[in-house]
């Protein structure tokens, strides 16, 4: 449909013109991904540049006219002389009544959303005009704002005498895919219905859900369930954001109704998502929106749209994490190639090798105590590491690390955080810490924010295997066996801090803690059995006496575990919610915390669930798994200690 033939629609709408502005933009410049609010023409009176219009580009060589509606992208580049333009946003509704063959004609066609672009044949006829609109809007006066309105008819009048007459001018539709795409983007927090979408476009519904299901082959409401969850998945993965937080911040509500279409989306609830991410790094490509074979669309270029996985990428997975951390792994190599010394740390290779960093500051103890505890020999996963004096900024790479310094009135300059806490680091040391350096997760340390610290000596477990190498160009590097026995582990502490004497007290005071407390047990529980059990997606997990946080209670305390639980040679197996029965414990630890307490939940308000003799008993006992299990060391084993007695005995 011409603009001639369009003009019926002009005759009858109801035309209101919001806004006049003049502008300009510099040589070598640029405007970028600027959505217009309403319907407008764009009038360049001077210079040279590109337009691009939803994709589509135009050539201005002084005066050219652009028009484009409610939602469209436009972009002013490549500007190879000062550009000085107008822009007139304007407002049009169908007045009502209207006749029925004049609405089907708007639905189809809408005039005011079309695009369209020409150098007009005689320019000075539109430039006068736009000027004379410019200086009667800026009187900012009731009556001259009527004659502005005057003044546009008279403007499009001319407009469209002088499109009529140009040879090769043509009219677009509006790309409403790109557009509502680009509205989801910017809008996904919100609530949005189709009706939303469509009247913010000013198109129908219905032509909305058929150009996406043209072009895309999926709904729009099914693509901003995509947006959404990509959303989701890298708040999930990159803050410890709680559940609510982020179903608000994607526009859900109700963050159970959330998690339900998370895992129908996805494939996984949000809380295995993030567990599984923070794990296993790899887990997220694996599990990326991209593998439900949903289709992507590039607002760039409307012909650049296929399926996942056929050379488009997840829209919602930036690749600027991965480059920066790939940019700052090539600095710390780098930095390492071209330090000498023995400064560099020692990977385990060379057993004599020592600290010889002339930026340990002087420590805090006496020194006398100092001479007679170093040098020291630290045995670790790579070797062996010869500390020639204490260590003053260290850095772990595991929670547990920060309890074991704790525990000898010591504390790290900086840590990894826990995945499965909402906290930086563990309640109950926060008020023993002071100014620690936040460094990421256990299973993705900031490289960036430990080369930032500036550390003497790095102590990281086996989780931190791939790294390893880029650790010793920092610092001095250790790696312990992160399931070692806590006891042993706190006596490597004792020796890397000198307080061995300190350590050794606090494994004394453990050992008579728990031999008062396993007889008194054995008197209290007369040989009922007890399981340590933990609600996952896939069921229930249930730790064996091989378990570190379970040797506890089989081993330090004596209890008793249930038949089948002695039989299993992993550290822990899975069952079913309904095979629960054939655990058949007289008393249960329920392990719960923020990432799977809604899944424990659910499972405890089955009937199955309830029909458990323990359960009827009053002897399950909720316990929080991050205590439990991720803060393994001695404040919080004796903790458990104590949790252990009250559920038994009393209030210790």
């Amino acid at each position: 449909m011409t603009l001639l033939e369009q003009l019926p629609l002009w005759n009858h709408a109801s035309i209101r013109v919001l806004d006049v502005r003049r502008s300009f933009v510099q040589q070598g410049e640029s405007i970028q991904n600027f959505r217009l609010p309403a319907s407008a023409f764009l009038i360049a009176t001077y210079g040279g540049a590109q337009v691009r219009i939803d994709g589509n580009e135009h050539v201005i060589d002084r005066v050219y006219v652009c028009h484009a509606g409610k939602g469209a992208s436009l972009d002013i580049f490549q500007v190879v002389e000062r550009l000085d333009y107008y822009l007139i946003f304007y407002k049009a509704m169908m007045a009502l009544p209207c006749r029925k063959e004049l609405l089907t004609m708007y639905q189809n066609n809408n005039p005011f959303q079309v695009q369209y672009g020409f150098a007009p044949f005689n320019p000075l006829n539109i430039q006068s005009r736009i000027e004379h609109m410019n200086r009667q809007w800026q009187l900012d006066a009731q009556l001259e704002k009527f004659h502005v309105r005057a003044l546009f008819h008279q403007f499009v009048y001319e407009l469209f005498q002088q499109f009529n007459g140009c040879t090769g001018a043509s009219t677009n539709q509006p790309d409403y895919v790109s557009q509502t795409i680009r509205y989801m983007k910017e809008h996904y927090g919100d609530a949005i219905s189709l009706d939303d979408l469509a009247s913010v476009l000013h198109c129908t519904p219905r032509q909305l859900q058929r150009l996406f299901k043209e072009k895309l082959g999926i709904s729009p409401l099914e693509y901003l369930i995509q947006v959404r969850m990509g959303h989701a998945q890298s708040m999930l993965v990159n803050t410890n954001a709680t559940l609510k937080v982020i179903a608000e911040s994607v526009g859900y509500a109700d963050h159970y109704y959330f998690s339900r279409a998370f895992k129908k989306f996805v494939g996984v609830s949000p809380i295995h998502y993030r567990y599984n991410c923070r794990l296993n790094p790899s887990y997220l490509s694996q599990n990326s929106i991209g593998s439900n074979d949903i289709l992507s669309y590039s607002v760039e270029d409307d012909n650049h749209y296929r399926k996942y996985g056929e050379g488009v990428r997840n829209m919602n997975r930036s690749t600027k994490p991965m480059l920066a951390i790939s940019l700052m792994l090539s600095l710390i190599l780098l930095l390492g190639a071209c330090t000498t010394g023995g400064g560099t740390g020692n990977n385990g290779r060379d057993a004599n090798q020592t600290t010889q960093s002339s930026t340990v500051s002087p420590s805090a103890q006496p020194v006398e105590a100092t001479q007679q505890s170093y040098p020291v020999v630290i045995k670790h996963m790579k070797g062996e590491y010869t500390l020639e004096q204490r260590p003053e900024k260290i850095a772990v790479l595991d929670t547990q690390f920060v309890d074991q310094l704790v525990a000898l009135n010591e504390q790290p300059a900086g840590s990894v955080t826990a995945a499965g806490d909402t906290s930086d680091f563990p309640n109950y040391l926060m008020d023993k810490l002071t100014d620690v350096k936040v460094l990421g997760t256990k299973d993705e340390p900031n490289l960036e924010a430990i080369l930032g610290m500036a550390p003497d000596f790095i102590i990281c477990t086996e989780f931190q295997e791939e790294i390893y190498e880029s650790l010793t160009k920092i610092a001095p590097t250790i790696m312990l066996n992160r399931n070692e026995d806590w006891k042993d582990t706190l006596v490597t502490f004792g020796k890397i801090v000198g307080k061995e004497q300190e350590a050794a007290s606090v494994l004394e005071a453990y050992q008579e803690k728990v031999d008062k407390l396993k007889a008194d047990l054995v008197l209290k529980l007369n040989g009922q059995s007890v399981a340590l059990i933990r609600p996952r997606d896939d069921g229930i997990r249930v730790h064996t006496p091989s378990h570190r946080t379970a040797a506890i209670l089989y081993n330090d305390l004596g209890l008793t575990a249930p038949e089948q639980v002695k039989v299993e040679k992993d550290t822990a197996y899975h069952i079913s919610l309904e095979a629960m029965s054939d655990v058949g414990a007289d008393h249960y630890f329920l392990l719960k915390d923020d990432m799977f307490k809604s899944l424990a939940e659910e499972f405890q308000s089955t009937e199955v669930w309830k029909s458990i003799d323990a359960v009827k008993n009053n002897r399950v006992y909720e316990v929080d798994t991050t205590l439990w299990i991720a803060y393994y060391g001695p404040i919080a084993i004796n903790m458990v200690v104590d949790q252990i007695t009250e559920a038994f005995i009393g209030t210790p």
